[in-house]
């Protein structure tokens, strides 16, 4: 999720240093570019089958992993990139522990992966039923 989600669709602005280029596009010192992860994540010459969600292509030899890039690379990137993952390992594994998510009714599938972008994507509103499980017996 955090590869067709990224927390912040944009990384921090960058500075050129020196003259350079991008893909054969000049870049001229003083430049500033700001990376789209969003995009860079999307990108199909880079992920086979880029819009859909695949866990397990990270499982296989030769897997792009060092393109995801969710809290940004280098001096730049999050610097709660550690909180965040570890926050959000132990929420989801206490939510899927106690509780088994459902759509909210019958005929209802589950969210889209869609947003409105902005400094940071906002998913769009989705209902969810969360059934708690029965303990072991």
């Amino acid at each position: 999720t955090l590869r067709l989600c990224p927390p912040a669709p944009l990384a921090l602005p960058h500075c050129a240093l020196r003259h350079t280029s991008i893909s054969g596009i000049p870049v001229p010192v003083g430049s500033i570019l700001v990376p789209n992860l969003l995009a860079a994540h999307r990108d199909p010459d880079t992920w086979d089958h880029p819009e859909d969600f695949l866990p397990e292509r990270f499982l296989a030899p030769g897997a792009p992993s060092r393109a995801l890039l969710p809290f940004g690379c280098g001096a730049r990137s999050c610097p709660g990139e550690g909180l965040a993952r570890a926050e959000l390992f132990v929420f989801l594994g206490w939510i899927l522990r106690e509780f088994r998510l459902e759509p909210p009714a019958a005929g209802e599938g589950a969210p889209g992966l869609g947003g409105s972008g902005g400094t940071v994507l906002r998913p769009p509103p989705f209902r969810l039923r969360l059934l708690p499980c029965l303990p072991p017996a």
